[in-house]
C-alpha cells in the first residue's frame, strides 16, 4: 500500500491558490453589484465585444452632436434677439421721423435720431456668442459693422463725405448745400450714396463680414447653413437710412430738400425692416431643423442605449446572490487557512 504525504506547506499553497482566485471573484462580483454591467466585458461577450464598442461610439457621436447643437442654437438664438432689437429700432426711427413731417422740422434733433439710431444699429450688428461676432458669418473675429464715428469707421465717414462734395462741389457743411434741389438730392442718394453700400465697398468700408454663413453640422447625416450676415441687403439698407439723415441733417438743406431727406429715409427704413424680417424666418427654420435633428437623434439614443444595456447588464439580484455566496466561501477559507497555520508538531509531543 502506498501512502501519500500530506503537509501543512502542501494545504497552505493550495488554500493560498483558491483564496487569491476568490478574491479576484469577490472584487468582480462588487463591481457588477454597483454598475450591473459585466465586470470584464470582453470575457463575457467574445467577438460581441465589438458590438458594445460599434454602440458606445454612436452614442458617443450623437451625445456629441447634440452639444454643439446647443451652441448652434444658442448663437441662432443671439442673432434673433438682435435682429429683432434692429427692427424696433427701425420702427422707433421711422415713428420718430413721421412725427417730424408731420410738424416743423429740427435738423438738431434729427441729426440725434439718425446719430442714435446708428450707434443702436452698430451695437446689435456686433453682438457676440462666445467671443465671435456672430453676424461676421466665417469671419467671427471681425466686427460686422465699423463703428461709424469711431477709428474703424473712418474711411466710411470720409466716403460720404467725398461723395457729397464730388456730387454738389462743395464740402457737406458748406453754406451751399441750401441751393441742394429735391431732385438733387434723388440723384445722390440713388447714385453717388448709394454705391457706397454696393458689395465691394460694403466689405471695405463699413464691415468685416464674409459673405458666406456658418454650416453646422446637426445630425450625424445632415448640415445646415445659416447665410445671416452682415453682408446682407437689409442691414446695408437700415445703416445707409440712419448715415442719411444723422449726415446731411447737419447741412444747411433748405426746407423742401430737408423733407424729401426725412421722406427717403423712412422708406429706406421700411424697406429694411421687411428684408430683416425674412432673415428672421430663415434662421427659424434653421432653427426648426436643429429642433428635428435633436427629437430625432434622442430616439436614436434611447434605442442604442437599450441594445447596450441588453448586452452588457447583469442581472441585479443574480448577481448580489453571487456576491454572497463568493464573501461566505471567501470567509471559510480564511478560517480554514488560519486552522491549519495553527497545526504544530509540537502540540503532540
Amino acid at each position: 500500500m502506498k501512502i501519500n504525504y500530506i503537509s501543512t506547506l502542501a494545504l497552505n499553497n493550495s488554500l493560498r491558490s483558491s483564496t487569491l482566485q476568490k478574491q479576484v471573484d469577490l472584487s468582480n462580483a462588487q463591481i457588477e453589484v454597483s454598475t450591473e454591467r459585466h465586470a470584464d466585458i470582453g470575457r463575457e461577450l467574445g467577438a460581441f465585444t465589438s458590438n458594445k464598442i460599434s454602440f458606445e461610439r454612436r452614442i458617443t457621436l450623437i451625445e456629441q452632436t447634440e452639444i454643439t447643437n446647443s451652441l448652434t442654437s444658442n448663437r441662432i438664438a443671439a442673432m434673433q434677439v438682435s435682429l429683432g432689437s434692429t427692427i424696433d429700432v427701425a420702427n422707433d426711427f421711422i415713428g420718430q421721423l413721421t412725427a417730424e413731417i408731420s410738424g416743423s422740422l429740427d435738423a438738431s434733433l434729427l441729426n440725434t435720431i439718425g446719430s442714435s439710431t446708428l450707434g443702436s444699429i452698430h451695437s446689435n450688428l456686433n453682438v457676440t456668442y462666445k467671443g465671435d461676432y456672430v453676424f461676421s458669418g466665417l469671419n467671427s473675429d471681425s466686427k460686422a459693422l465699423s463703428d461709424y464715428y469711431g477709428s474703424d469707421g473712418a474711411a466710411a465717414k470720409t466716403a460720404v463725405e467725398n461723395a457729397f462734395s464730388v456730387t454738389f462741389g462743395f464740402a457737406i457743411t458748406d453754406p451751399l448745400a441750401e441751393t441742394i434741389t429735391p431732385t438733387d438730392l434723388e440723384n445722390f442718394i440713388d447714385g453717388a450714396f448709394s454705391d457706397l453700400f454696393d458689395d465691394a465697398n460694403w466689405s471695405s468700408l463699413w464691415s468685416g463680414a464674409s459673405e458666406r454663413g456658418v454650416r453646422s453640422k446637426i445630425s450625424p447625416n445632415e448640415f445646415v447653413q445659416n447665410d445671416t450676415t452682415a453682408l446682407n441687403q437689409g442691414f446695408r439698407t437700415v445703416t445707409a437710412a440712419a448715415v442719411l439723415i444723422s449726415e446731411l441733417s447737419n447741412t444747411q438743406l433748405n426746407t423742401s430738400t430737408l423733407d424729401r431727406l426725412v421722406e427717403r429715409s423712412v422708406e429706406m427704413m421700411a424697406e429694411s425692416i421687411g428684408v430683416l424680417g425674412n432673415e428672421q424666418s430663415k434662421m427659424g427654420i434653421v432653427e426648426g431643423r436643429i429642433s428635428a435633428a435633436n427629437d430625432q437623434m434622442e430616439f436614436q439614443r434611447t434605442i442604442l442605449s437599450e441594445q447596450l444595456n441588453d448586452l452588457t447588464a447583469v442581472d441585479p439580484y443574480d448577481a448580489a446572490l453571487r456576491l454572497n455566496q463568493i464573501s461566505t466561501s471567501l470567509e471559510a477559507s480564511y478560517s480554514l487557512t488560519a486552522r491549519i497555520q495553527g497545526l504544530s508538531l509540537l502540540n503532540f509531543i
